[in-house]
């Protein structure tokens, strides 16, 4: 006797054009709509309804006929949201759409509070809500985040939703965190959420228990763990109740490809290499390098993500003991930002540049580790600053030896010329013609002996 399929139903809203000119065009949420719009066909989902750039109104339309369709006896019935996440003044979380302007979110976008109210209008019993967007962030030189706001309650999705209502929701990173796209490669991809998304219920990799079926838990498991385990610091949430009994799909309607016997998983093939800059930090998990940017207030932030492919060779310059060194990736077609010849910020990349980031001397071996690798991964080096392993010189301890005794000798010059002052009453001018040219002679010296040990340890 063959049982009924399990009614499964979603749908999927992509927005990455807008009027607004606050608000970056973006290139993922096309792809990310049909990359899933696929696999969820290929796993049996019979109905996958579309809306790609709309209008607010056109998503809120879509929104409630998809949710007032819903039955009782549905298996699960997904919402998933690719856009921009804004906030108004009350940190109310909104989907932005082709049509929404900044300055006027509640008559121009979607509250996300609105559309849990239609979640709770419905008849489903068993609702996921998918939601790439993240919540915070700036834009910088050649990447665009996909939000515009400092923090937002994203929680409003499930808040005050009643136990046993089988609401689940997903989102793409946390409240604080930051995701950028990259608006310079020439192929256009997922966002690295959805990406996951999609491996995971198209391989059938997210049926962790092996129970021939996904559930959202599981989802979210292999999902954060795909995430962490590559190069973004992303760190997906998971919100609601009932999710272990919300089931996706089922694995017997995927092909799940072999794994021979002892090779790598894929979270662990690579080790992720990570080093920490200033204002920022370096990331390599053998496949994709990430340049993070920490930020200034709310400008700098986000992330550079290329794969090995797009780069046409890496930049690096050691830090010394007075000045920083950087770490500057190069993509393919492109000219990397020049040095800058003088200000506090001579000697490499002005701080805008997203393709490069600055660091001390204590991240010197982290920073060539990535590097080397970055090299390895793409044939070897191909232009850049070049610099052979440092070693050190015999004469930096003489170097040393000679900084600390000039030092020394100044300070026991000056008590000299002071005392000298008080106990044979020289006349104002005489001492201090005395005092500022001994204390001018022990700047130099100082100068001079910091020099010396500083060239002598590069």
């Amino acid at each position: 006797m063959t049982g009924v399929r399990p009614r499964r139903r979603a749908l999927l809203i992509g927005c990455g054009s807008f009027v607004d000119p606050g608000l970056a065009q973006l290139r993922s949420p096309r792809c990310d709509v049909e990359e899933l719009r696929r696999v969820l066909g290929k796993v049996g989902y019979g109905e996958v309804p579309v809306e790609l750039d709309c209008t607010a109104r056109q998503a809120q339309r879509a929104v409630e006929g998809f949710l007032l369709q819903a039955r009782v006896d549905d298996a699960l019935n997904t919402v998933y949201f690719s856009t921009h996440g804004l906030q108004d003044r009350q940190g109310k979380l909104y989907f932005a759409f082709s049509d929404t302007e900044k300055q006027y979110l509640s008559a121009t976008a979607v509250a996300a509070e609105w559309v849990r109210d239609r979640i709770l209008d419905s008849r489903s019993k068993a609702t996921l809500v998918l939601v790439d967007c993240c919540f915070s962030g700036g834009f910088i030189s050649g990447m665009q985040a996909r939000s515009a706001g400092a923090e937002v309650d994203v929680d409003v999705l499930v808040r005050d939703v009643p136990q046993g209502s089988g609401v689940a929701v997903l989102t793409a990173s946390g409240e604080r965190e930051v995701s950028f796209e990259d608006i310079n490669s020439v192929d256009v991809r997922p966002s690295y959420f959805t990406e996951a998304v999609v491996a995971g219920i198209g391989t059938g990799a997210a049926d962790l228990n092996h129970d021939g079926r996904i559930t959202v838990d599981e989802l979210y498991e292999y999902v954060y763990h795909h995430v962490v385990s590559g190069p973004s610091p992303q760190r997906p949430r998971k919100l609601g109740m009932g999710e272990g009994s919300l089931v996706i799909a089922e694995t017997a309607m995927v092909s799940v490809p072999a794994v021979p016997t002892g090779s790598p998983s894929p979270r662990t093939a690579a080790p992720v290499l990570h080093a920490r800059g200033v204002l920022g930090y370096a990331a390599f998990d053998g496949q994709w390098i990430v340049i993070g940017k920490d930020g200034i207030g709310s400008v700098l932030k986000g992330e550079l993500r290329l794969h090995v492919s797009e780069l046409a060779g890496v930049a690096f310059k050691p830090a010394t003991s007075w000045h920083y060194g950087y770490l500057q990736v190069i993509p393919k077609g492109t000219q990397p930002l020049p040095t800058r010849q003088f200000g506090p910020n001579a000697g490499r990349p002005p701080i805008e540049d997203a393709a490069s980031v600055s660091f001390a001397r204590a991240a010197n071996h982290d920073m060539l580790q990535i590097r080397e690798a970055i090299e390895a991964a793409i044939g070897g080096p191909h232009g850049g600053f070049r610099t052979p392993p440092r070693r050190r010189s015999a004469w930096a301890g003489l170097g040393r030896a000679l900084f600390w005794m000039l030092g020394v000798l100044a300070v026991l010059a000056e008590v000299v010329v002071v005392a000298v002052t008080v106990t044979d009453n020289w006349d104002d001018h005489s001492t201090g013609t005395a005092v500022v040219g001994n204390l001018l002679s022990g700047i130099a010296v100082l100068l001079v002996g910091r020099v010396l040990y500083v060239n002598h340890r590069r």
